[in-house]
Parts: structure tokens; sequence; C-alpha cells
């Protein structure tokens, strides 16, 4: 099987397929106007709920009614749930795919699809919101019907059905059948008519239609007491009367029929299937009760189950009989039988034929494993007790799920095996170890790793299984921001790359730049991916060829070769974008590291954009480097553009992760920055005190101990300069950058010089920061990263204005002043009054689409951003402006002039 066949061999379900998507025809069954006129006379509301009992015709008055809005030109997207739904990894990959087989673009979800699989947990909530947006922009009604809603037991999964109904576009309806009332909020919702329910004593059928369905549609001669006798005696169930139906169709005597079940039998459902069954010639009753065993059927499985070449004329005649058969597709491929029907089947199969039932379940294995079906031919192995069997599959198609980013989908099929199943198996260990490190479940990956070396047999035969459990375990330590022995672990695969598998060589060369970059070795990291370029390429999936790239830049960066990063990253994106999606984790870790790039450029909004959008969708991913980016960088501009409120959230959170998993750097990142902010404040007795809580890096290794230490001395410098103690601040930032400059940290260097430049202008030694800045000014301005100067501050910048004076004055010299200081007029000509507000251009943006009158969809749609990302920005310019909705907003702009 390939890689690819492994991907669709969990993820395709051809019982849920494109078009209105609800069960096909259903023979012999009465319009339900009664039902549907009251589901008219209310109207769509936000959610419908149908519940009662199996057998109560929930399912055809969903589809009668489904049927009448989808002929109004309503999209309907039909879902039957299964019992894998009860995971909310399962439920929202379902739910994506039924979506995406009515939208007019499916391209539009496939995004979504990709990313649940990348880590499902940090993305969840993403997720729904992004579907809502793709939802909210369908044009006309959008109808989402979950069937048999009762198998959903998951709290979580109740409530992302209740973050879609809280948070759901105007026009989308959502439709519950289950067998019993939801356990969900339903209260609330009846608050301002959202909430409409049918019960079973709607549901079941009057005398009226007790006639209709016996004598008008099945033509059976029965009188008005045998009608009546029936409607009682089965209570209106329907699906008794169904039954009673079939008994009758063939008795000379309905009358004693009748009068044999009303009343006296426990069950009178049993009583009349067996009546049913019994009347059955003896090939349609085998196939009937070997087929049971499976929750959906197709011809072959039908004729695999019964021994037969014909199982879809079997079906086929089955269905025409009225024995519960429906149809799942228009097509007509898959069919299921009514639950309370398949039920009965399965008792009577156990009673009639002990033992057979096992045997069954591992044919349907067999048959779904050589169809690809790999999750329902796993499930029907461990049903037939082959737990080997179920186990050989998982591990077969394990690795191609890991290499093409499936990892959740991996670990949800382990999850179905008996815990100590994979014991032993090095290979299934091995990829449930490269599943958990790629979600950054540390924990889980190290322990699945512990057991997989005590399983692995010391000898040459499994030599590149050690190795890549070496790799694996240096991958779990680079994500920990540990460097230690990261390149003796990778070294063997590295030597040995021509005959490894091309995925392992990739992520050990991803490693080794890594260790690289914190070595200060940039130009070793930057050849080594120059290298590993056509071992990506053979690589399954994206992540090896966009952490590569994304390494390259870092390294690009740290010498100052702007350029030479940019076409690393843009490249990075690009290629996380086509083969993950938009938005992806892939394309969101590279997007943070490119918007620090336009930062550096000056490109502000650019930056602020693609931050906001890695930050949104859970900046706790990849390594530090990425993170810091999506906390600290991101809380800088924030900070920069009036939004103190979110830049103090942003670094919070920060600290949290960073104290949560134990990483010390980006605890320096992000107190750094904070440490600026309170200084920017004069608040400098709290800087004092942060500076004390931010951590060293004694307990760490090599660059990266170097460069927690380096952040926190420079930290340090910054509140002694506040506090007035020039001299103490300007030779830690002396011996810091005379440090960076000794390891080649050309960009380290370069933003150290000008915070010393800042501190000697604060000192009043004027011409001292003039002559220590213009070599760092002309460089910054050089490279393309102006910002590194502009993010020095007011005392920076007077020197920059000095500088600029100067060479207007001598008419030649150093150009980089002049041209950052027409950066810096740029800027502020294009603010404006806004600017005096706390607005970034970005947010201006927003107040005209707000003055037009559209809506937090219509100007995400305009910005290219979620829906959640205007949010964000709608309450800071509230802020800014001291209003509090979109209509104040726009009339204190018009007074203040910032709209033109």
């Amino acid at each position: 099987m390939t890689a690819t066949s492994a991907v669709r061999a969990v993820h395709d379900d051809p019982a849920r397929p494109a078009g209105f998507r609800g069960p096909g025809h259903v023979h012999k069954v009465i319009a339900r106007r009664r039902l549907t006129d009251l589901l008219d006379r209310e109207g769509p509301r936000p959610l419908t709920v149908i519940h009662a009992p199996a057998g109560y015709g929930k399912t055809t008055v969903a589809v009668q009614w489904l049927q009448m809005l989808h002929a109004r030109g309503a999209t309907v997207a039909w879902m039957g749930l299964h019992r894998d739904d009860d995971t909310p990894h399962w439920f929202l990959s379902h739910l994506l795919g039924t979506v995406r087989g009515v939208l007019p673009d499916p391209a539009s979800v496939d995004d979504l699809l990709g990313l649940i699989e990348q880590n499902a947990e940090d993305t969840r909530t993403y997720t729904v919101s992004a579907l809502l947006e793709i939802l909210g922009a369908h044009p006309g009604p959008f109808v989402l019907a979950l069937d048999d809603w009762h198998l959903v037991e998951s709290p979580e999964v109740h409530r992302t059905l209740m973050q879609l109904l809280d948070l759901a576009p105007p026009n989308l309806v959502v439709l519950l059948t289950s067998r019993r009332r939801p356990r969900l909020p339903l209260s609330r919702l009846r608050v301002g008519a959202r909430l409409t329910e049918i019960d079973a004593d709607a549901l079941r059928f009057d005398l009226v239609e007790t006639r209709e369905f016996l004598v008008e549609l099945n033509g059976l001669c029965l009188g008005g007491d045998d009608v009546a006798r029936l409607s009682e005696g089965t209570d209106g169930w329907v699906a008794a009367l169904q039954l009673a139906s079939l008994s009758l169709r063939d008795t000379d005597d309905p009358e004693t029929l009748i009068r044999g079940f009303s009343g006296r039998h426990h069950s009178v459902g049993e009583y009349l299937a067996e009546n049913v069954l019994d009347a059955l010639p003896a090939d349609l009753l085998d196939l009937l009760l070997a087929t049971s065993v499976c929750d959906r059927l197709c011809g072959g499985l039908a004729g695999a189950l019964a021994g037969r070449p014909d199982g879809g004329a079997a079906l086929a005649e089955l269905e025409s009989r009225d024995l519960f058969l429906r149809a799942l597709d228009p097509e007509r491929e898959w069919f299921r039988y009514h639950h309370l029907f398949a039920e009965y089947l399965r008792r009577r199969l156990e009673r009639d034929h002990p033992g057979r039932a096992a045997e069954l379940h591992r044919r349907a294995s067999a048959w779904f494993a050589g169809h690809d079906l790999v999750t329902e031919a796993v499930v029907h192995a461990l049903a037939g007790g082959d737990v080997t069997g179920a186990t050989d599959l998982v591990e077969r198609h394990a690795m191609p799920l890991v290499e093409h980013s499936r990892m959740v989908s991996l670990l949800g099929l382990v999850r179905r095996l008996p815990p100590t199943a994979a014991d032993g198996r090095p290979r299934l260990l091995m990829a449930v170890a490269w599943a958990n490190c790629l979600l950054q479940r540390s924990d889980a990956a190290q322990a699945t790793l512990d057991v997989l070396r005590a399983a692995l047999p010391a000898d040459d035969a499994h030599d590149e299984l050690h190795s890549e459990a070496d790799v694996v375990q240096a991958c779990i330590d680079v994500y920990a921001d540990r460097t230690d022995r990261a390149e003796l672990l990778v070294r063997r695969s590295l030597d040995r790359s021509l005959v490894y598998r091309p995925w392992v060589v990739a992520v050990a060369a991803n490693i080794q730049s890594f260790c690289d970059l914190h070595a200060g070795r940039f130009e070793r990291a930057r050849e080594r991916q120059r290298w590993a370029r056509r071992v990506h390429d053979r690589a399954g999936g994206p992540f090896a060829g966009v952490y590569g790239r994304c390494f390259a830049g870092i390294a690009a960066l740290s010498t100052l070769d702007v350029d030479g990063a940019e076409r690393q990253l843009r490249d990075a994106v690009a290629l996380a974008r086509e083969m993950a999606g938009r938005r992806s984790h892939a394309a969101q870790l590279a997007g943070a590291l490119l918007g620090e790039l336009c930062h550096l450029r000056g490109e502000r909004e650019e930056a602020e954009r693609l931050l906001t959008e890695s930050a949104e969708l859970g900046a706790e991913s990849g390594v530090v480097d990425f993170m810091v980016a999506s906390y600290a960088l991101l809380a800088r501009i924030r900070a920069a553009a009036g939004a103190g409120e979110e830049s103090a959230e942003l670094l919070a959170e920060g600290a949290r992760v960073a104290d949560r998993l134990g990483l010390p750097r980006l605890r320096a990142a992000v107190g750094a920055e904070r440490i600026d902010q309170l200084i920017a404040r004069n608040r400098i007795r709290q800087a004092r005190r942060a500076a004390q809580e931010l951590p060293t890096g004694a307990d760490l290794d090599g660059g990266i101990a170097v460069r927690v230490d380096s952040v926190r001395v420079a930290a340090l410098a910054a509140v002694l300069a506040a506090e007035g103690e020039t001299d103490r601040a300007t030779a830690l930032l002396e011996e810091l950058a005379a440090e960076a400059r000794r390891r080649g940290r050309v960009r380290e260097e370069t933003e150290l010089t000008v915070r010393l430049a800042g501190v000697l202008e604060s000192a009043a030694r004027r011409i001292a920061a003039e002559r220590i800045l213009a070599p760092a000014l002309e460089r910054a301005v050089t490279a393309g990263a102006p910002q590194l100067v502009l993010d020095g501050g007011r005392e920076v910048r007077a020197v920059v204005a000095r500088l600029r004076a100067r060479v207007a004055t001598d008419g030649a010299g150093d150009p980089a002043p002049d041209r950052l200081a027409s950066l810096l007029d740029d800027g502020a000509a294009a603010a404006g009054s806004a600017e005096e507000a706390g607005l970034t251009a970005r947010e201006r943006e927003i107040l005209v689409m707000l003055d037009l009158g559209r809506d937090n969809r219509g100007i995400a749609d305009g910005l290219g951003v979620t829906v959640n990302t205007v949010k964000w920005y709608l309450k800071h310019i509230y802020g800014a402006l001291g209003v509090r909705n979109r209509t104040e907003a726009v009339s204190v702009a018009r007074r203040r002039g910032l709209l033109g």
C-alpha cells in the first residue's frame, strides 16, 4: 500500500457522499404533513431536535422536512453519526468531510481537514470558528443535519456542538435526531425562540396516519376496528406498524394475528419480527443474519459475508421487501439496517448460531482491509477476537500516516487496540513515538520511546531502528530546547543518509541545523539545508521541508542576510500552504518567522497580520524560536500600536507556556519584553522585580544557555540605565556586544549596539552614542532591517536625527541616517491623527469598513483574516476611541477626522 492510500484508508467514507446527503429513498412511508407543517410554522430555527426511542420515524420526518428546505434553495449537509464520532477528532473530521461534500468550493475546508490531524487539542476551537466563517459566507441557508446524536456522549464533542450553535451565522440551521433528549443546555436556546423540539408523543402515528399507512400505502384489507386495535396495540409506534404490515401481508386471518400479539407479549416488536423472518426463504434469512454484524453494507461486502456472488442483487431484494434496509447515498451503493432491526438480527444470530458472529467479523475485517478502509477493518478484527490481525493492520499503515501529518488518526487507531498490543512491535511503537513527538506530547513520546528501546534487540539487523529511535529522542530534546546530546544522536542517521529512509534523514538534518544555529555555526546550518533539500523532497509530508527552510531562514537572519532569509521563509510558507494547507500549523509556524522578518524590514502591517494569524491558531507549537516570535514580538507590536492590554495578555500567556513546558529561553524572551514595556511606562520598580525573576542559563547547555544569559543581562542593563546606573549598564552591554561579535551573531550584536547607543544618549554622552550607532545603523539599513534601530526607542531616534542633520550639513558621508529618518517620517505621516489615537493602519482600514456598514464577516473577507482576528482588532479600536460599539466608533472617528 502506498502512503497516499494509507491516508485515504483512514479518512475516505463512502457513506458520507456529496449533495443532499440524507438517506436514500425509503419505501412505503407516508408524508408526515402534520409534523412538517409544524416545523414550517415555527420556521428553521438555529436548532431543531427530533428525539424519540428507536422506530418512531425520526429520520423519515427529518428527511421530509429537509427535502422541503432543499427545494426552497437551502443547502443540506447530512451526517449519519457513527460511534467513532464520540471523539472530538473523528467528529470534526467527519463533520468537515460532510460539509465539504455539499459546498460549491470543497477546497475551502481542505485546509481544516489537514489542520485537525496535526494537533487536535490546539486547533479545535480555531477549526470550528473557521468553519463557521465558511458557512456564513455561503449564499443562502445552510442546514447541518446530525442523525443519531445519541451515539455521542463525549463532553468535548458536546462543547464543540455548542460552540457551533453559540457562534452560528444567521444562515446556519442545525438539526439533531436522537433516541433520547440531547444532554445539551437546551433551556438557554429556548430563549428568543431558537429551539424547536419534537418528541415521541408528537411522532406517534395517530389513527388517521395509521390507517393511511396500513390500508392506503400497504394495501391491507383491514376494517376500522382492526386499524384501531393496531393503533392502540402499537401505541403509534411506527416500526411495529411496519412489522405488522409485513406480517399481515401473507396471512389469511389478520384478526387472529392482531389478537395474538395485542397486549399479550412483552415485546410487540420482537413478536412481529419473528413472524416476518420466519416467513422468509432460508437464503434471505441467512443473508440478513450474516450481514447484521456491519453498521453499513455494500454489495461486495454483503456477498463476502454471506458467501454468495450476488451480494448487490441480494441487497436489492431485501430493500424491495421493505426489510428495514436504507440507502445511505444517492448512488445506492451503501446501505444500513434500521437500528432496531439490526439489533434484533444480532440477537437472533447469537441465539441461532452461537460463535458465528466472530467469524463474520473477521470476514468483514478482511473485506474492509482489502478496500483500504482501515478503521473499519480494525474495528471488525477486534470484534472478531483477532487482536493480532488488528494490530498488524495498524502497524502497516502507521508510518505513512505519520509522514503525511496524520498523527491524530494514527493515535486514534492505536487507542482502539488493547493497551499492550503494541508491545514487542518496534515499528509500531516507533510510529507512535513519532506521532506523540510531532504533536509535542513529550511525556507520551518519551514513555513510548522507552518501551520501544526495551523491545529492540541489540543486533545489527535492527541498527536502523536504533538510529531512528535516537532521532526521535533528539527531536523530543529539541522541542524541549535542549541540544546537549542531539548532535550525537543524529550523527549515525546523517552518516548513513544513502541507505536510511528519507524521512529519518530529513528530520536528522533539521535537528543538526538547529544545533548549528544555537552554536553560532550559521553558515554550516545553511549549508546543511542546501544539502538536505533533495532529502526533504523525497520525504513524505511537508513538515521536514518547512522546518528545514525555516532553520535556514533563521541562520540567514542571524547574520543579517535579510534577502536570503526572505527567500527561505517565503519558500517555507509556500511549501506549507501547498502541501498542508493555508491554515495548517506548518504554514502558521513559517508565517510567524516571516512576520518577524517583515517586522525587521519595517513592514509593520504585514508583520502584524502574519503574527496575529499564527497566534490565533495557537502559538504553543514548534521550537522556541517560533514561540518567541508569536508571543514576545507580537506583544511588542501590539504595545507600539497602543494595545497594551492585548500585549500584556500575550506576554502572560507566553510566560505560562514557558513555565508549563519548561522553556527558559521563551521565559527569558517574554520577560525581557515585559521589562522593556514597564520601563517605557516608567514603572522602574516593577521592572527591577521582573528582572530578578528572569531565568539564567546555569542549567542549560551550549548556545541556548548563552542566549538566555544574554537576554537576562541585557534586560538587567535596561533596568540599571532606567535607574540612572548608566556606567554599569554600559559595561554590561559592551561585554555582551563583544561576545556576540566574537560568535558571529551579527543581528544580536546590532541589537545590543542599538541598546548601548540608547544608554549612552540617556547619559548625555552624545558623541559616544553617535560613534557607536553609526556603523550599526549602516549595517541595519543596508541589510534591509531598519526596525532593528527603530525599536531602540526615543533616545536612539534622537541620535539618528543628529546623524541625519550632520549628513545634510556636510553634504556627503553616510546616507543611512537619512534613509532611516525618511522611514520614520513616512510612518508618522501615514499614521496622522490615528497614531495619536493609538490605531494602526490596519485598524484605520477596519474603521473605514465599519463606516461602509460591513459586518465582521465582511471585514474578515476583505482583509483575508478570520472573524476572531477582526473581533480582536475591534476590541482595541473600541478601547483606543473610548467607545462601546461600532456605531459609536464610527461617530467618534468622524469627529476626530480619522475617516478622511
